[in-house]
């Protein structure tokens, strides 16, 4: 039996590893024999887009560190993710935080809420990432900075640990059972969607208020925006063709584009969706 194609990153321990499952896979991938450091690393160089610039090729992914408060706000433990952030030399700060665009769509009761009322709070995560960035590499020239913005649709979990909360565009055979739903369980309604296109759009221009360089709409990991475009069995305007499932994210950037022409948008995506599945007698996963 052929290694399997799936391996897990963290079980390639050096380059001969990674080049030996390359082999196994018959994949011809340039790799570099040893890692360049110091100021010679490719990492370093500069990435030029048109009126981009970002100083370097490292960059902080988006966290969902749920140590905010119940209200919404940054935390003393959420500033000091946001500090280490800054003084880790990487130039693009890629969304930050997963931020929720309204109160119920937080997917746990300590997630970041962007509202009036944390403002302050999300200005001052950026101001202290400027500044811890400025301190550690002299300069906070190439710096880029977003904000993703969120809604966690079937996961809602904005009030109790332990208390599931869906906000569903369909019902999905399998992850209905996971959730305990009901057959009857309330679709979210074409008006609804609508009013949740709005909490983003208002988000999107808090943002740039706040200074942000671009917002990611979040398209990945089963949340809300991600269940559009998987939802292939919704009547109406949101659901059924690919025009009508990428509908929410047309409109949304039709409108952040219309107030905030200067405002960047990002969308972090998840290129496919998979099901659970089960290793098959012979212990294959796929």
């Amino acid at each position: 039996m052929s290694e399997n194609p799936f391996r897990r990153l963290g079980t390639v321990k050096d380059i001969a590893r990674f080049q030996e499952h390359l082999h196994s896979l018959a994949l011809q991938i340039p790799c570099d024999p040893e890692v360049v450091s110091g100021a010679e690393s490719p990492l370093l160089r500069p990435l030029v887009n048109g009126e981009i610039k970002i100083g370097n090729r490292i960059a902080v992914q988006p966290m969902e560190g749920w140590d905010g408060t119940l209200d919404g706000q940054p935390s003393d433990k959420t500033v000091r993710r946001w500090r280490h952030f800054g003084c880790s030399g990487a130039k693009l700060i890629w969304g930050g935080e997963a931020v929720a665009v309204s109160h119920e769509g937080r997917a746990n009761p300590n997630q970041l809420v962007i509202a009036a009322h944390t403002e302050k709070g999300l200005a001052q995560l950026r101001a202290t990432l400027i500044e811890e960035h400025r301190h550690t590499t002299g300069s906070e020239d190439g710096l880029v900075i977003g904000l993703q913005l969120t809604h966690s649709g079937r996961f809602c979990r904005p009030n109790a640990y332990n208390r599931s909360e869906p906000r569903i565009l369909y019902h999905h055979p399998i992850l209905d059972r996971r959730l305990n739903l009901p057959s009857d369980y309330p679709l979210l309604t074409d008006e609804e969607i609508e009013g949740i296109i709005g909490d983003f759009h208002r988000a999107a221009e808090a943002a740039w208020n706040l200074g942000f360089d671009f917002v990611d709409i979040k398209h990945c990991h089963g949340y809300l925006a991600h269940e559009f475009l998987s939802a292939h069995t919704r009547k109406g305007r949101f659901g059924g063709s690919l025009e009508n499932r990428t509908q929410f994210l047309r409109d949304l950037v039709t409108r952040i584009r219309s107030t905030t022409p200067r405002l960047r948008i990002g969308v972090r995506l998840s290129a496919f969706d998979t099901i659970p599945f089960r290793p098959d007698q012979n212990g294959a996963t796929f």
